[in-house]
């Protein structure tokens, strides 16, 4: 399974390059390297559970059920809070 998901269409990534980028011909790994080259590009990336993409980081599989179950570290609660 891909780690990275590109949103639909094609996307450009580097200022001046033609959109050539779609999800079928970018792996995970030319992905991370434009993330790191480009960090903006990270709006053109279907959102993750868990938050921000961060290149060379795996969402780990209990941190995605407790953000279902909307922990008390929610980004919700500490909004609420103040």
């Amino acid at each position: 399974m891909k780690k990275y998901i590109l949103k639909p269409g094609i996307h450009q990534f580097a200022p001046g390059s033609p959109p050539t980028h779609t999800n079928e011909n970018l792996t995970d790994e030319e992905a991370e390297w434009y993330l790191k080259k480009y960090p903006h590009i990270k709006t053109l990336f279907a959102d993750r559970p868990g938050g921000e993409i961060e290149p060379g980081k795996e969402v780990a599989q209990n941190q995605k059920s407790k953000i279902k179950q909307g922990t008390p570290n929610s980004s919700t609660e500490s909004k609420e809070g103040k």
